[in-house]
């Protein structure tokens, strides 16, 4: 069956109305934004994580995860240095370059084993994993179990020691040489005698480590930090990037990675892992899956205990960009083109239409006594002071419960049952689920 003329010809009849003149030559958001939203929720929250550090912006690169990371890590570090040292170090800043040259390296080596694995066994999904691991190998994006991992095993450096180059700044040209690279290295792999395997893969990274240089700069493994504190310049000498991780108090194993998935193959208070993604061991990226209410209560606790909580969203859907706010009313669309949508999250996971694309951390929420619930949630982004207000963005908590997937909690905060569930055997994501 095709479209009919006399269709077509009942279509031709119909008027343009104001709306859609005015759509054709400017954004949809901008006609649609509903502004007693934005009035209703100010960027005012009576519980927020202390200190406050400068904004970061991370650019023209995919590295939120790193840099959420980095925020959480120098949050608390800046907490443990008041209690400890009696310091303030109201700028502080960590190198997401440090952690990014460290990812490449690890992930570029993980890829090559990851493909020698899928060719060496036969099944089903095996040339589903090949596309998967052609497609995007080698990308900026990430997981928290992947920043852990790193951060466990390299250290961490202040952002003065190691900054930015241009290509951590502006990650397109490196990805598609690196992506490139990765797909030659595998085709010769898969050429090469088990005999010669491991020599071959030395050869290949030690070409990588010297191109990741040119790309990134050399980092560190001795460095000396100068910084101000209550008007004092202090130094501290012969540091290295696991004794400076170890100065901040920061042990990346006391967190854990909790999500709500709400699909039904998928069940609640349940471990997950997913396969062929990680960077510094095989398999290694997991998580706890739990009811949204629990989801919450502990996202409530961590921040009513100072304690920031990274978090990966769907951040595009349902928001305002000029004034930061996600908020499910944020935009009439219905009133002004007759739009609606009607998936549930669980069918949006299912159909892919929503998935975690950025990691933030949430720094505050608002609640008065008379809430039941939170009525909006404060969030520390990374895409510079000049995004929503003043670097930071707001979403309600009726958005929080649809396009919120992950949160990062402390492990304290979670109930023995919880905790036992880390020890479980763990049901297999493939790696090409949305979340």
């Amino acid at each position: 069956m095709s479209i009919n003329q006399e269709t077509i010809n009942n279509w031709l009849k119909y008027e343009e109305n104001s709306f859609q003149n005015s759509l054709q030559f400017n954004s949809l958001g901008d006609l649609a934004r509903n502004q007693n939203e934005i009035n209703n929720n100010p960027y005012l929250f009576n519980t927020e994580v202390k200190p406050s550090l400068p904004i970061t912006n991370q650019a023209s690169s995919g590295r939120c995860w790193l840099f959420a990371s980095c925020n959480l890590v120098r949050i608390e570090a800046h907490k443990h240095w008041k209690e400890t040292y009696n310091l303030e170090v109201n700028d502080l800043e960590l190198s997401q370059n440090y952690l990014f040259f460290w990812d490449k390296i690890e992930r570029y080596h993980r890829n090559l084993r990851y493909y020698l694995d899928m060719i060496s066994n036969d099944n089903v999904n095996k040339d589903r994993y090949l596309f998967y691991i052609y497609a995007d190998p080698i990308s900026d994006g990430g997981q928290w179990d992947m920043a852990k991992e790193i951060i466990k095993k390299y250290g961490v450096v202040p952002k003065s020691v190691y900054p930015d180059s241009k290509h951590s700044k502006s990650s397109r040209e490196m990805n598609k040489i690196l992506k490139e690279k990765l797909k030659d290295d595998m085709l010769t792999l898969s050429r090469t005698s088990k005999e010669e395997l491991e020599n071959t893969i030395a050869l290949m990274m030690s070409k990588v480590y010297k191109l990741m240089v040119g790309f990134l700069g050399k980092p560190p493994t001795k460095f000396t930090w100068t910084f101000s504190s209550k008007s004092k310049v202090l130094t501290w000498k012969d540091m290295t990037p696991l004794s400076f991780l170890e100065k901040t108090g920061f042990n990346s194993d006391d967190w854990v990675s909790v999500i709500n998935d709400p699909r039904k193959q998928n069940e609640y208070n349940k471990f997950y892992q997913v396969k062929y993604l990680g960077n510094t061991q095989d398999q290694h990226v997991g998580w706890i899956n739990l009811e949204m209410t629990r989801f919450k209560e502990l996202v409530t606790k961590s921040i009513k205990d100072n304690t920031p909580v990274w978090f990966g969203c769907d951040v595009c859907n349902n928001w305002d960009r000029k004034s930061g706010i996600h908020s499910l009313d944020i935009l009439k669309l219905k009133e002004c083109a007759d739009i609606e949508f009607h998936q549930t999250k669980e069918e949006r996971l299912n159909s892919y239409t929503s998935l975690p694309n950025h990691a933030m951390v949430i720094a505050g929420y608002h609640k008065t006594k008379d809430d039941q619930n939170v009525q909006r949630w404060k969030i520390e982004n990374s895409w510079g002071s000049s995004s929503g207000h003043k670097g930071f963005l707001l979403m309600t908590d009726t958005w929080f419960s649809e396009y919120v997937f992950q949160v990062l909690i402390r492990k304290k905060y979670l109930s023995e049952e919880e905790l036992k569930l880390l020890d479980t055997e763990p049901s297999i994501i493939e790696p090409w689920d949305p979340l």
